[in-house]
């Protein structure tokens, strides 16, 4: 333990450090960087996807924008007993994609967002058992979901970077993808502190400027677009499929697994200790919440951004005080509808480019909870089959034709569900291997 602690670098700010003036703005941009591509591209994919005007893609972004900061604020305050009380920022949540657009592809948005409302409910929930939810998701169970998830939503983002429903596999939407992905590349590997860790952005950015300049992008919608507003609730009609139903409250119960271990990571980084059991269910039952008021605003579940941690670790800076800036600055973008028109208007190509990398990078997360788990026969034969019968069946959903139609989108056309299930299944009734 002694050497742990020798080893250990406290941060710049702490956790109740407040950083005076312009830095605490400077900083609270940092974090909007990192994590504003990822709060963007579910509820954009969702719109290509339905082929939704650009005035309703720009409502959407303005909702997600405002849920962001209003899920933030409630981790950040914590209230009652609701909230970690940590500096965690909070997002759309890119791990529900596959979900989403199942559910959006079969009943529309109105269903999304009720389930999405009843699930938010439902993880709350889940933050006052969480002890008896961690003993059955287990880090195995945990990082073979994760890389499920990202491996299924990695032809989505090849789908986007081609073009979408605009000139698929055209020259100009390759190259447009080629130079965001390029660019990603080099910005996260060179460079300062700053453009590494808000290289996504920056590089879309640039995307944007290039297709601009080549004519690709109609900014008539921006100009049309109002320069305040408030995003009004309750939109479109709700509807409970009960099959979109159960698919939503199996990603919530995986959600909740992956807050947990946001909140260990960032206790460890700040203060060198475990992250409290009221930390704990206080960050669950945040993202339970904060989803359902996203639901109520038109907007996707929200979840912790791992990301922004990874901004705090490079950077140093670990204060509650510039994650709560960083909410209050997406409510004001929120109450601007030229910003979500700005990135309504963004050729699906660009934003293609990134998803391969947010979509890949989540996979890639997987990998990494998958590390602290012992690579036995048992566990190996476990991820092989659960991970296996996820992805499969996601990529080749009519094998399941056979299934009712409900039962095809919860174990097929996600491939979350199944290997979530599978995966808890066997860890709970295969034999622990024996230690040698």
């Amino acid at each position: 333990m002694a050497e742990r602690q020798s080893d250990y670098t406290p941060p710049l700010y702490g956790f109740d450090e407040r950083p005076q003036g312009i830095k605490a703005i400077l900083f609270a941009f940092q974090h909007l960087l990192a994590m504003f591509s990822g709060n963007i591209l579910c509820p954009i994919i969702v719109c290509n996807m339905l082929a939704l005007p650009h005035s309703e893609k720009t409502f959407l972004l303005q909702a997600a924008l405002f849920s962001a900061g209003v899920a933030t604020l409630i981790q950040v305050r914590r209230i009652g007993p609701v909230g970690s009380g940590l500096p965690i920022v909070m997002g759309t949540s890119n791990a529900f994609i596959p979900t989403i657009t199942g559910i959006a592809g079969r009943y529309g948005i109105g269903a999304v967002l009720a389930t999405g409302f009843l699930g938010g409910l439902f993880e709350g929930m889940l933050g006052a058992i969480l002890p008896k939810i961690r003993k059955i998701l287990t880090p195995l169970v945990s990082g073979v979901v994760v890389l499920t998830i990202g491996i299924t939503l990695i032809p989505v983002g090849i789908r986007q970077a081609a073009g979408g429903n605009t000139n698929f596999g055209s020259v100009e939407n390759l190259l447009l993808s080629g130079l965001v992905l390029t660019c990603i590349v080099v910005f996260s590997q060179f460079g300062p502190i700053v453009t590494r860790s808000a290289a996504i952005m920056i590089s879309m950015v640039i995307g944007f400027v290039a297709a601009a300049l080549a004519g690709l992008v109609d900014f008539t919608p921006v100009a049309e677009a109002s320069w305040v507003s408030f995003p009004s609730p309750f939109q479109y009609t709700w509807s409970v499929p009960l099959d979109a139903l159960i698919a939503m409250l199996l990603m919530y119960t995986v959600t909740s697994a992956e807050t947990v271990g946001d909140v260990f990571a960032i206790t460890a980084l700040g203060e060198n200790r475990a992250a409290t059991i009221d930390e704990s269910r206080g960050a669950v039952m945040a993202d339970g919440v904060g989803s359902s008021i996203a639901a109520f605003f038109n907007a996707f579940p929200n979840t912790s951004y791992s990301q922004n941690i990874g901004v705090m670790a490079i950077s140093g800076v670990m204060s509650r005080h510039v994650v709560q800036t960083s909410g209050i600055i997406l409510l004001i973008l929120a109450l601007l509808p030229k910003i979500s028109a700005l990135i309504a208007v963004m050729p699906t190509a660009v934003l293609g480019g990134a998803a391969i990398v947010l979509f890949s990078t989540v996979a890639s997360s997987g990998l990494l909870i998958l590390r602290k788990v012992p690579l036995n026969r048992r566990n190996i034969l476990i991820i092989a089959v659960s991970a296996g019968l996820g992805i499969g069946l996601n990529a080749v959903p009519e094998s399941l034709n056979i299934l009712p139609d409900g039962l095809r989108l919860i174990f097929a056309e996600t491939g979350v569900a199944t290997s979530t299930l599978v995966a808890i299944l066997l860890d709970r009734i295969l034999p622990e291997a024996e230690v040698r």
